[in-house]
């Protein structure tokens, strides 16, 4: 069907996935570059004091959740 066919009022298919450009949880993204919150560092300080483990104060939010998830599993 070509432009010509189509009728005025219609509008083209939505796409199925993201447009060049465009921003897929840019919140969620974002956060995870922050520093990590005064709580992630708290309890990565007494995670890190438990298992006799350094602590890294200049992890970003994401980080921090993966290092204290690992040290609870441990």
């Amino acid at each position: 069907m070509s432009d010509e066919d189509k009728p005025a009022n219609q509008a083209p298919p939505a796409a199925g996935f993201p447009v060049g450009g465009a921003v897929v949880g840019g919140d969620e993204a974002a956060a995870g570059d922050e520093p990590m919150t005064e709580v992630q560092a708290a309890r990565l300080r007494d995670l890190c004091e438990k298992h006799d483990e350094a602590f890294d104060g200049n992890l970003t939010r994401s980080q921090a959740d993966d290092r204290i998830a690992a040290l609870e599993r441990a």
